[in-house]
């Protein structure tokens, strides 16, 4: 946390708070209209789940809690996992790669490394690209 807050300024920010306020996409979740997908880990050492809980301070949000916001997104998807840490999410150590779907939808043969999270990613895009009939987010 210090390094970050430490760092604002070289970001171009007067101070951390600014930083954050300026930084922090639930700010604009209201006028997201591009499909979401958050994973956030119980066990993440840097996203505290319990942030999720919290009472957003930006007053266009009506007092809400982050969870409240995303709840009532129409495009976003929250997944809560147990384990995962921060980003790693891995599967597999003798061949730590799978095919992608959505190169490989299109005639590519593209692969990923064999992560639970990219897949459900892929997986949550592929659907939204069917249920939402849109290629202007991929």
């Amino acid at each position: 946390q210090d390094v970050v807050d430490a760092s604002a300024h070289f970001a171009g920010y007067p101070n951390a708070s600014s930083y954050y306020h300026h930084t922090n996409p639930i700010n604009e979740m209201q006028y997201i209209s591009t499909p979401v997908y958050v994973i956030n880990s119980i066990d993440d050492p840097c996203c505290s789940i319990d942030n999720l809980y919290d009472t957003s301070l930006n007053v266009d949000h009506g007092g809400k809690s982050y969870v409240e916001l995303i709840k009532n997104s129409e495009r976003c998807l929250l997944v809560i996992t147990r384990t995962g840490s921060h980003l790693p999410f891995l599967d597999g150590y003798v061949y730590p790669f799978v095919s992608d779907p959505l190169s490989n939808q299109h005639g590519n043969e593209g692969v990923m490394l064999n992560s639970w999270a990219d897949q459900s990613i892929a997986e949550y895009y592929v659907a939204a690209l069917e249920v939402y009939n849109e290629r202007r987010f991929l």
